[in-house]
């Protein structure tokens, strides 16, 4: 590997001035001055087992004329092309597709006769061939401020790392090949030279499109006679047998530079409480269903079928609520099961005012559907169903409408051999193929064998995991699941593929599904935030104090991150706690749903958007803006709308528990916004001291667990656990019996 420093002077965002200087491997510090830019540069260089560390320092002579940026570039002289192109949250295997410049929202359906023709538009990515081409991001459009790439023919991976800011501005990260060469780079500032992506209305009038034709507004810095900027970057070098281990190597280093603050902010209950309210009065429809959105002009917030909430959302509300909301939500299944289903099984993936919609964008009566929005719904549905069952409430036809739906599945399988991406529900065939999108299936196929027994349930979602696994997770591509992202890679066919994998292993015992569960957490994990991005001054997240860390990108073509998964818990991470003892596992679980509430707006503080107006009390927006995506001034700022992170925030909260105690491991884990630690223990009890810091008082759930019981958890705990109210600023005692049954404590 062979570095070099490349300063550069622009004009705006051209360089007009470049130097290059490539240190002597065998001087570790040096200071080198540039002829025709006035200042010195200092690399310094330790070398250890697998890691380089440079220290890069920049210190004017006098003061600059023009915006300048410093950068350290890695060369790789023997590039393939074949090689595995990593930017986390960003860029997977270069993100080598074909890529087409369609308006948003894109839809592609499209097939070649020799094969499924993926498609993505026009977003960062390296070209197909393997030609000339680059990526250029700041270090905002990443989980992590990192890059790198997995050589399959060495088993050699290598990583990248730097800080998300330096001297005050983003970083740079840049990735070009030619030929047999391909350099990395990373710069202080980032900047992109001339051409940037962008999402919006394009500034020659020529429509609303994600491109990466944008002009660039990037600028270099200016520095001050003797003003010295220090840039820290690490480079790794290490073995690797596949892509697994390449992520997992990733994920063990990618707080090497930066880490997240702990924090408390609002309380899951507090947010649930804002949320349940918003739902009984401004998502209840006259026809009797829980609507997706708000928006009364626009039939996608009407209803849709799983991904943002259909189908999904009363769930939480049969688990915790008793009164309007559970009633609420036994009429939606009603509706739903009864009046948007189609006779083959398939539901409807789109309805508003008695009108059907298909899933290519608002064409009447179409029988196109995002496959992967049934394959949500299907499992959420037999969710409750369980739980209705045993209640004695389920719905008359439910259980028949369910079985019609998983039959459509199984038949459109064995059929296609794949569930595509979006198909024709009519003739069921696939319309778009070759995609991870519905990834989930194989959950929800086995939960039907599970309540059904029947056994061509579980042989299809075997059957479907082994395609996800072999095709898509090892090659690390879990693409396609968002309706309007083509077939790029994203988060929620990464996290329905786990749901998956975890679902499958706890019905079946089967070892295989456990090592499938362990390497599609390692690639799922990879879109969370590791860090808090410095968020500017005078943006409405940062006067929230709000914190970065846990929030989920959403997929590589909409470059924002969110708050949480969509439209997932993540508990299937508490599950893969319980069968490996792996503590990671409940670290990122806690770091996803701590992060989710304190985007909430609340009556007492209201949630500032762009469009001048706060969000009503219940709202969550989708957006955490970290990159430029939709234009500098957005960063850290909020769209106005009602979005899916409301249905995960009621999910996470009968889901994931405010405070998980492991009697048998001897763990403590607190997602929740309140502070908990052990103080005393013995054989016999324990002493947890309980303390709400937050100005909002709470009802904390308390899940105690013998994790070394082989006694699956199942779905439906959130009755099981201890309800814990401790008022603001309050300091409570709890004490925990270690040899009664689970989940029963005292507290004081």
């Amino acid at each position: 590997m062979e570095y070099q420093i490349v300063l550069k002077q622009f004009h705006e965002s051209t360089p007009v001035l470049e130097e290059q200087w490539k240190p002597d491997r065998s001087i570790k510090e040096q200071w080198k001055n540039m002829d025709q830019i006035p200042c010195r540069i200092q690399c310094i260089r330790s070398d250890e087992e697998n890691e380089q560390r440079f220290i890069l320092r920049t210190e004017m002579i006098h003061a600059s004329e023009k915006p300048i940026s410093i950068s350290l570039e890695f060369i790789n002289e023997e590039w393939t092309g074949r090689e595995y192109v990593f930017m986390p949250a960003a860029v997977y295997d270069g993100n080598r597709m074909e890529s087409k410049r369609i308006p948003y929202p894109p839809f592609h359906a499209g097939r070649r006769s020799e094969g499924w023709d993926r498609v993505i538009t026009d977003i960062p990515h390296l070209n197909k061939e393997g030609n000339k081409s680059g990526i250029s991001m700041r270090s905002g459009d990443m989980s992590t401020p990192a890059m790198g790439y997995f050589m399959e023919d060495q088993r050699e991976g290598v990583l990248i790392l730097a800080n998300h800011i330096v001297h005050g501005r983003y970083t740079g990260f840049t990735v070009s090949e030619m030929e047999s060469q391909a350099v990395f780079g990373v710069s202080c500032p980032a900047v992109r030279e001339e051409k940037k992506y962008f999402f919006g209305e394009l500034p020659d009038g020529s429509g609303f499109y994600p491109t990466c034709e944008a002009p660039s507004d990037d600028v270099g810095i200016l520095l001050r006679e003797g003003e010295r900027v220090e840039m820290e970057i690490r480079y790794f070098r290490f073995p690797a047998e596949n892509l697994n281990q390449y992520f997992t190597k990733f994920n063990e280093l990618r707080e090497e530079m930066e880490k997240g603050q702990e924090f408390c902010s609002i309380p899951f209950s507090k947010a649930y409480e804002a949320i349940k309210e918003k739902y009984i009065h401004m998502n209840f429809t006259d026809e009797g269903y829980y609507r997706v959105g708000t928006e009364n002009d626009v039939p996608p917030s009407y209803w849709q079928s799983g991904w943002v909430g259909g189908g999904m959302n009363s769930y939480a509300f049969l688990l915790e609520d008793n009164g309007l909301a559970h009633s609420q939500s036994l009429s939606s299944l009603k509706f739903i099961t009864e009046h948007l289903q189609m006779e083959n099984g398939w539901y409807i993936p789109m309805y508003a005012n008695g009108q059907r919609y298909g899933d290519d964008f608002l064409n009447k009566d179409s029988p196109v559907l995002l496959v992967r929005k049934d394959a949500d719904l299907l499992y959420f549905l037999i969710k409750q169903a369980f739980y209705l069952k045993c209640q004695g409430e389920l719905p008359e036809l439910m259980e028949s409408s369910i079985t019609r739906q998983a039959d459509a599945f199984v038949r459109f399988y064995q059929k296609n051999g794949q569930l595509g991406q979006f198909i024709n529900m009519q003739q069921e065939t696939i319309l778009q193929g070759d995609t991870a999108s519905a990834a989930i299936a194989s959950a929800a196929l086995v939960l039907a064998y599970e309540y059904f027994k029947r056994e061509e349930y579980l042989e299809t979602a075997e059957a479907l995991g082994v395609l996800y696994w072999e095709e898509y997770l090892k090659k690390g591509m879990l693409n396609g699941g968002p309706g309007e992202i083509c077939q790029a890679p994203d988060s929620e066919s990464a996290f329905g593929f786990l749901e998956s994998c975890v679902q499958l292993y706890e019905t079946t015992g089967k070892e295989k599904w456990l090592q499938a569960s362990r390497e599609a957490f390692e690639l799922a994990v990879t879109w969370v935030m590791s860090y808090d991005f410095h968020l500017p001054e005078r943006s409405t997240a940062a006067k929230m104090k709000a914190h970065t860390r846990g929030t989920v990108f959403a997929n590589a073509q909409n470059k924002h991150s969110a708050p949480g998964i969509c439209t997932l818990s993540g508990n299937s991470m508490l599950k893969l706690y319980r069968f490996t003892g792996d503590q990671k596992y409940l670290n990122w679980m806690s770091r996803i749903s701590h992060s989710l509430s304190q985007f909430v707006s609340l009556q007492e503080r209201p949630v500032d958007t762009l469009a001048g107006r706060a969000l009503p009390a219940g709202y969550i927006n989708e957006r955490v803006q970290t990159s430029d995506w939709e234009g500098k001034e957005t960063i850290g700022e909020f769209l106005y709308g009602s979005n899916w992170p409301e249905v995960t925030m009621l999910l996470t909260y009968v889901e994931i528990p405010g405070i998980y105690l492991d009697l048998d491991r001897r763990v403590l884990q607190c997602s929740d916004h309140i502070i908990a630690e052990i103080v005393k223990e013995d054989e016999r009890e324990m002493l947890i001291k309980i303390c709400n810091p937050t100005p909002y008082d709470a009802v904390v759930t308390l899940m105690t667990d013998h994790s070394l019981d082989p006694v699956s958890i199942g779905h439906q705990y959130y009755k099981e656990m201890q309800k814990i109210e401790i008022s603001a600023g309050m300091v409570i005692n709890a004490v925990i019996s270690v040899c009664e049954t689970k989940n029963k404590s005292k507290h004081k």
